[in-house]
């Protein structure tokens, strides 16, 4: 493989801006920031050596005003040790010191322009700008435009690729004069040439108008593979005209940011609507369920849910259940002050009941039928109840709503259906770009480990991403307000266990922790695992008081995890192919393609693993000919070997 974009011993450059232009280059190819450590001049002012080295270079110095500050600054150096030293000789400098391992991990080949070396704006593009700004354009309306320029949806698409490289300029669609329904169609039938394993479902009525439409891209579907295993469903959002109401189907990535799995659009609200509307969800999505949904408190959504999804737990939007209060809360009324607290602070069934029934009485609100209904579903929102169910921590469908007002940003009364679906895209492709920032800053950032000698939190530093690590630190700062109260041996039992119950200082709560003297399992009342993913103060205390110096595997869920994309599909593995192999070939088709294509997606996230995986397509695509000539068992091992020898 050619390498002379790498630097080497005595390499020349024959002044100092265009060595420093190729150090730069390669921090770009590479994935990390550069700077400058130092320049030594002569008298005469010339440059006699030189030094480039990462941008984390180095360490911050302490400053004794750290304990003042309540949100410090980000860590971002790790005294990396790679750099390039040049020294100047016979007129020419002079590479005499290269080292290029890194102590961190790189940037994704999708966030280096994110990178301040990275960060180049082209005289031509100066001047769209100025001629946008001229002309009125808002900030957001002006980038897209030049997005839409080069083909792109981001700005990684068009501020640091250059313009010649791939000018797919974003033409304007001709109207369409064969109907809405024949324009759905034709949208549909692009999307599906541009990539055959996206999902979509529609229903017409007898006139000929979209009833229902639900849509999920390649991206969407294998999103869902990752990470739905807690979804939320928003259908409040409705737009101007024909009034058909938007419903995204959403959840939490492995940096807690959100992540869209399909979208619909329904003309009515019936039960049976969304009936349809879950089947061509689950059917979408090789029919894995959810193990838990957030809705909107609606009737027709909860039969639904019942009949579709009978093992799915179906939780309330606790936003919009206070929304309903109505004139409860009108007025100097502490009303909601108290409901909230039947809906967040009581840790068991009881102390739920005590609260509820002093809220009638407090309130004489004893014959109000909205808190008769909502008392009945109490499961669906009051936290002595959901905590048994696993949620992730979300409480809300409102983890939509920024979808729903950069929608209606653009929504008019004369937007065409095909139009708005082009929006739609547009604000997906940005909810997208935003999980590549956390990714960027999850290795440009270095999350401070406020304890470094603990060796729990140092078992989980490298595993977690910084937002799921910073709540388990804040977890393990509370331990230190929690005591040990009692202890109980429980010999009798299979399995050994120690009943611990803790308490904490001003609180008047008690939490159970069970745990066993193997140190394989441990469990709390609070039951923060099982409903979040993460452990709590409680288990922590527990830990510490019996020497537990790192927390178990099993208690890191991958998926919040730097590696929670990595591996196969949790719903698309080997063991399924192989029982399915008699499966017709569009059944086998739709079955391996979004394997293929999530390695298509890892593969063009750096030049290197691109040209690998060219290599192998070209070996898989002789073997395959060959096959079909003469059909030959060819081992996996063998297949590799020719891999290798191409290389």
């Amino acid at each position: 493989m050619q390498e002379d974009w790498k630097p080497k011993i005595g390499m020349v450059f024959y002044n100092i801006e265009d060595a420093w232009k190729f150090w730069v280059d390669y921090g770009g190819r590479v994935g990390f920031g550069v700077r400058k450590q130092y320049t030594h001049k002569k008298k005469d002012g010339s440059i006699s050596s030189c030094r480039f080295v990462c941008c984390k270079e180095g360490l911050r110095k302490p400053d004794k005003r750290d304990y003042k500050t309540i949100n410090p600054r980000p860590e971002t150096r790790t005294n990396c040790r790679a750099r390039i030293g040049l020294k100047h000789t016979g007129g020419q400098f002079i590479v005499y010191d290269f080292v290029e391992e890194h102590n961190h991990n790189v940037h994704l080949q999708e966030t280096i322009h994110m990178l301040s070396s990275e960060q180049k704006v082209l005289e031509v593009q100066c001047h769209q700008i100025d001629l946008a700004n001229d002309d009125g354009l808002r900030h957001r309306t002006s980038l897209d435009l030049m997005s839409k320029e080069v083909g792109g949806s981001t700005s990684s698409d068009f501020g640091y690729t250059p313009i010649d490289q791939k000018n797919n300029i974003h033409k304007r669609r001709k109207s369409l004069v064969n109907g809405e329904v024949g324009c759905l169609l034709q949208y549909f039938q692009r999307q599906l040439v541009d990539n055959p394993t996206s999902y979509h479902a529609y229903q017409v009525d007898a006139e000929d108008q979209i009833a229902n439409v639900f849509w999920a891209d390649a991206r969407m579907l294998i999103d869902y593979g990752y990470f739905g295993d807690v979804v939320s469903l928003d259908s409040t959002y409705c737009t101007d005209c024909p009034h058909i109401p938007l419903a995204v189907f959403s959840g939490f990535n492995h940096h807690r940011g959100l992540v869209i799995f399909g979208a619909a659009l329904l003309y009515d609200e019936t039960a049976e609507s969304y009936m349809w509307l879950f089947e061509k969800f689950l059917e979408a999505h090789k029919q894995k369920m959810p193990q838990t949904i957030f809705t909107n408190q609606n009737q027709t959504i909860e039969k639904a849910l019942a009949v579709v999804m009978p093992g799915t737990y179906n939780g309330l939007c606790m936003w919009h259940l206070m929304q309903n209060l109505g004139n409860l809360v009108k007025g100097e009324s502490d009303f909601l002050i108290d409901f909230k607290k039947c809906m967040y602070d009581y840790e068991d069934e009881e102390q739920f009941e005590e609260g509820w029934r002093t809220l009638l009485v407090k309130y004489d609100v004893k014959e109000n039928t909205w808190l008769q209904r909502a008392y009945t579903i109490k499961e669906k929102w009051a936290a002595c109840y959901t905590k048994k169910a696993f949620t992730l921590g979300m409480q809300s469908t409102q983890l939509t709503d920024n979808v729903n007002v950069e929608i209606k940003s653009f929504m008019n009364a004369d937007l065409h259906i095909i139009k708005f679906f082009e929006h739609f895209e547009g604000v997906v492709e940005e909810k997208r770009y935003n999980e590549l920032k956390s990714e960027y800053e999850a290795r440009q950032n270095i999350s401070r480990l406020k304890y470094p000698y603990s060796g729990i939190l140092q078992s989980v530093y490298g595993l977690y991403t910084p937002t799921i690590f910073d709540l388990f630190q804040h977890e393990y700062e509370l331990f230190e307000a929690c005591s040990v109260k009692s202890m109980n041996k429980n010999m009798n039992m299979q399995t050994p266990t120690i009943d611990f119950v803790i308490a904490m200082v001003e609180d008047l709560g008690e939490w159970q922790v069970s745990f066993d003297l193997d140190k394989t399992s441990i469990s709390c009342s609070c039951r923060k695992f099982e409903s979040f993913g993460i452990l709590c103060c409680h288990c922590i205390k527990v830990f510490i008081h019996m020497d537990v110096k790192s927390v178990p595997a099993r208690y890191i869920l991958k998926r919040w995890t730097k590696l929670a994309r990595s591996g196969a599909l949790p719903n698309v593995g080997v063991s399924d192919m192989v029982e399915d192999a008699d499966l017709s070939p569009l059944q086998r088709y739709k079955k391996i393609c979004p394997r293929l294509i999530r390695i298509a997606i890892e593969a063009c996230r750096s030049k290197e693993t691109f040209l690998f995986l060219s290599k192998v397509i070209d070996e898989l695509d002789r073997q395959m000919l060959e096959f079909q000539n003469n059909p030959v068992t060819v081992t996996p091992s063998q297949f590799l070997s020719n891999i290798r020898d191409s290389m």
